[in-house]
């Protein structure tokens, strides 16, 4: 359950305040009545009265505040499933999370940037579909194609090179993998955006990037790091050494725009977020759209009338409930106990 005003929940507290003031006060009416001597004289002189009531009909009516405010609150059951059916594309993004996208020579680092890239194409990607794939020294599927965005940004946020023990950067896996990850309808456009500073790849890109191509998938890369290159900050603290000294990895541009040549896409470094994002729309936006089957999990039952119903029996219990002791059903014992004999 949610609420999609929490804050109105806030207003619970005075009410709890009232309630403990209220318990407060029976129990101090108590000792006042006993002062006047044997508690069943007093019951004699005072028939009628009936402190457990009075605080009864009154947490009563507490209580139908309480549901009030719950209502106002906008409870929420979900969420529910649609589907709709939308114009847009296939979308994998294949994002570098080995060691080297540490480095900060970009600011605040290689990982981070890539990140803000992604973050941000997913606030633009509208009717098409998204998928995610981390790759170090071997590639896996985050995230399989979908129209759940809130699910592709948790799955994004989660991105770091833990997740994958064998480091390196297996660039062929990751398309090959990306390529395999798309749905079987030949009608909808395909695309890949890969994102690394493509440093020590492994195997044959190349023709991985050519095979993409004989089956209509467009390949775009984004270069993030500087061909200058930085140290690779460690978890522990320090920078990666090996027996040469600090290791100091760069960007290999190179090979990116090889890649994007042999795709027919677009190759970006990543040095402006918007930019980037900008010129990877534009190449996307190229593609011919087709009709996607979404699943859309954004929209939430709505459950205020369980508070509403509450409050307003709650509320008729309290305008039929005496705070007095009622001659009519005098026999009727539901806030009294019976002496025992």
């Amino acid at each position: 359950m949610r609420f999609l005003h929490p804050y109105i929940l806030f207003l619970l507290i005075p009410l709890g305040m009232v309630a403990i003031y209220l318990f407060w006060r029976m129990a101090r009416q108590r000792k006042e009545l006993k002062r006047f001597g044997d508690t069943e004289l007093v019951r004699l002189l005072m028939p009628d009265l009936s402190l457990r009531r009075k605080l009864a009909k009154e947490i009563v009516l507490l209580l139908a505040i309480a549901m009030l405010v719950m209502t106002l609150a906008r409870p929420q059951m979900g969420s529910k499933s649609e589907k709709v059916e939308r114009q847009g594309i296939e979308l994998m993004v294949a994002m570098d999370i080995s060691n080297s996208m540490l480095s900060n020579d970009v600011k605040p680092s290689r990982l981070a940037r890539a990140k803000a890239i992604v973050s941000k194409m997913i606030d633009k990607l509208g009717n098409n579909k998204i998928g995610l794939i981390f790759f170090a020294g071997d590639a896996y599927v985050q995230l399989p194609i979908t129209g759940d965005m809130i699910s592709a940004k948790m799955f994004l946020n989660n991105a770091a090179p833990d997740l994958i023990q064998i480091q390196g950067t297996a660039l062929e896996d990751a398309i090959n993998l990306a390529v395999r990850s798309f749905s079987s309808d030949d009608q909808v456009s395909k695309a890949i955006v890969v994102i690394t500073d493509a440093e020590d790849h492994e195997g044959n890109v190349i023709s991985a990037v050519e095979d993409a191509r004989k089956y209509g998938v467009l390949v775009d890369i984004v270069g993030v790091g500087s061909p200058e290159g930085g140290p690779i900050p460690m978890p522990e603290g320090g920078y990666l050494q090996s027996n040469e000294g600090m290791v100091i990895t760069k960007l290999n541009e190179q090979l990116g725009m090889e890649i994007a040549t042999a795709s027919g896409g677009i190759y970006v470094r990543a040095n402006d977020v918007s930019q980037t994002v900008k010129l990877l729309q534009e190449s996307i936006e190229k593609l011919d759209q087709s009709e996607l089957e979404m699943t859309i999990y954004s929209a939430y039952n709505e459950v205020y009338y369980i508070p509403l119903t509450l409050a307003l029996l709650l509320l008729a219990v309290y305008f039929v409930l005496l705070d007095r002791k009622n001659r009519y059903f005098k026999r009727i014992q539901l806030f009294e106990q019976k002496n025992k004999k």
